[in-house]
């Protein structure tokens, strides 16, 4: 077993020094036996992995995008994750009005399946090629396929709303990422974040049990104040944030279930063991409301130039 690391490495949000923060895992995963160096930035404080492995696509094969044996994505039948696309197409709306939106990092198409309802007309850039398929085919949205998302918003036209639901964090340039899609934006329109929040109770707790932590295929995990500070820099304002929306109550009882499991790769979550996580989620779920403190942030800006 070797540890994957690098010297003195720069954040890759702001440039600043870091310091060691912590050694993890692929716990979520299993796919390799290595394991995974982060730091965390003196100045804005994200947490990020010091080297990215070269086979990083690797980390993704397999199940990672919830398609069953049918060939249909798990969201189409699961009534809880249809509920957090609609809420987030909704929560969009309340800060744009219907145009062109374009979904980085879309997976298997959950959130380019509601927007149509709430006036948005979306378009898709996803890595993954089945994915892609799905999109293209089955939902009737043009979806770029391209491990290269900056490049492909780079060619892309202006449009009105850009969403990365938890994406950002699997990037190796978020701040370019940021820039570019600042640049997207028209006049008026919404760029809508959603990332693992290093600043939760969670992350304080568990550290590299921390489910949201997902190494190695979440590279940097950027806290609500670097994110505005950033967005302001490229003319962006912040109109709302939130932990305690729809996928952040999701996101908590998984946390905290995972954490409960000594491998939870291996099998399916017990009974009992799920019972317990949603006991300690709706026991601590005060604490988490408190400055925002659940494992997943909500955030959205609106380009007032």
């Amino acid at each position: 077993m070797r540890a994957v690391s690098s010297t003195e490495p720069r954040c890759p949000l702001c440039g600043a020094d870091s310091r060691y923060a912590l050694t993890a895992s692929d716990r979520n995963r299993e796919l390799t036996p290595d394991r995974f160096v982060y730091n965390r930035c003196v100045a804005c404080e994200s947490v990020f992995l010091t080297a990215v492995p070269d086979d990083l696509a690797r980390s993704y094969e397999g199940a990672y995008h919830g398609f069953g044996a049918d060939g249909e994505p798990e969201w189409r039948e699961n009534p809880t994750l249809l509920a957090v696309e609609r809420f987030r197409a909704r929560l969009l709306r309340d800060h744009v009005d219907d145009g062109a939106l374009i979904d980085i990092g879309a997976g298997a198409g959950g959130f380019v399946a509601a927007a149509p309802d709430a006036g948005f007309e979306p378009s898709a850039i996803e890595m993954d090629a089945r994915c892609c398929a799905y999109i293209r085919e089955r939902l009737g949205v043009d979806a770029v396929c391209s491990d290269q998302p900056i490049d492909a918003l780079r060619a892309m036209a202006p449009v009105d709303a850009i969403t990365m639901w938890h994406s950002l964090e699997h990037l190796r340039n978020p701040a370019e990422m940021l820039a570019v899609a600042a640049e997207r934006l028209r006049p008026g329109g919404v760029l809508a974040i959603g990332v693992p929040n290093p600043a939760s109770l969670q992350f304080r707790l568990l550290g590299a049990r921390w489910a949201h932590l997902d190494a190695p295929r979440h590279l940097c995990l950027t806290p609500e104040r670097a994110l505005v500070a950033r967005l302001q820099e490229l003319g962006l304002r912040r109109v709302a944030a939130m932990t305690d929306d729809p996928f952040g109550a999701i996101c908590s009882i998984h946390g905290w279930t995972y954490a409960l499991r000594r491998r939870p790769a291996r099998s399916p979550t017990p009974t009992i063991v799920n019972h317990a996580g949603r006991q300690l989620a709706r026991a601590l779920a005060p604490l988490e409301r408190a400055h925002r403190r659940g494992p997943a942030l909500t955030l959205l800006a609106i380009n007032d130039g």
